[in-house]
């Protein structure tokens, strides 16, 4: 029985899927299929049912579920130690960007570990607070930017700032939305963000605590395509000010209407214990020691 089997098993079982697990574990279907069937042979009993559907757990999958990951739990904790042993910190640590990498600081953040830890390397991955924090807890990353404080228990955070977002529309439309306030801005239409974006949740609730509602006009799911909507006229959208005047040099000029209560909390999140593996503390602390600069 190899670690790698194991992890295997833990992945298809979350996922129910090998399409899914696959692309969790960056494999191949075939690999993974082999190392469900290796693991079965060396144990002497069958951990899935194949259906059209997917992979189900049989009664003993169930049963070995949670030792598996105990396991594995071990096995990364020996890593860690082993990692903490030596005199130069070596590791890769795989990062979720909530949002565009220059505001998350990224190439300082690049440029502090190459100077203090030039062995650890990062891998980044563009998603959402929601899917980073599903990856997270599934343990396809390391460690993500996310916005809002609804955390899971096995979730981890270090708080960087308040962000603080506006509404902005271009400036064909910056007298109405300035003299109208929230009711001239429900009128309008909106781009709005995906569902699991904290701000955008956070937006709807303060328009509904006036009575308001703001229709959707064009539904979007990243803050590039907002930013060309809003430039090109298209609608209001919810946009921080560097993003603001970004959009301004795509397109017209932006009017950013400020709205009290439109601002959220950025965390740096991992999974709970995590941080004692060296290279990930590491990194948190690289990670808090750039946001600290600025303070």
């Amino acid at each position: 029985m190899e670690l790698y089997q194991l992890r295997t098993f833990v992945a298809v079982a979350e996922e129910g899927h090998l399409t899914r697990a696959a692309e969790r574990l960056h494999a191949s279907q075939p690999t993974l299929s082999n190392h469900i069937r290796s693991l079965e042979r060396d144990i002497e009993m069958a951990l899935f049912i194949r259906t059209p559907k997917g992979m189900e757990l049989t009664q003993a999958g169930k049963r070995l579920l949670e030792r598996a990951r105990v396991v594995l739990r071990a096995a990364d904790e020996f890593t860690a130690e082993a990692r903490s042993m030596g005199e130069e910190l070596a590791g890769e640590v795989r990062i979720g960007l909530n949002t565009d990498a220059d505001y998350l600081r990224i190439v300082p953040l690049l440029s502090l570990l190459a100077d203090i830890h030039p062995r650890i390397t990062l891998q980044f991955y563009q998603s959402s607070s929601g899917l980073i924090l599903e990856s997270l807890k599934k343990g396809t990353l390391d460690a993500g930017f996310i916005f809002g404080t609804a955390h899971p228990p096995e979730i981890e955070s270090r708080h960087l700032e308040q962000t603080v977002y506006y509404a902005a529309c271009s400036e064909e439309w910056a007298d109405r939305v300035r003299e109208g306030g929230l009711k001239e801005m429900a009128s309008l239409p909106w781009i709005k963000t995906a569902k699991d974006c904290p701000c955008q949740s956070l937006l709807d609730r303060i328009f509904e605590a006036k009575g308001l509602r703001a229709e959707t006009t064009i539904q979007v799911d990243g803050d590039e395509v907002t930013k060309l909507l809003v430039a090109s006229g298209r609608g209001v959208g919810i946009l921080r000010r560097d993003e603001a005047e970004a959009a301004g040099r795509i397109g017209s000029r932006v009017y950013c209407h400020p709205v009290e209560g439109l601002e959220t909390p950025l965390f740096l999140a991992f999974q709970r214990r995590r941080d004692r593996d060296p290279v990930l503390r590491a990194v948190i602390d690289a990670v808090q020691s750039v946001w600290e600069e600025d303070e």
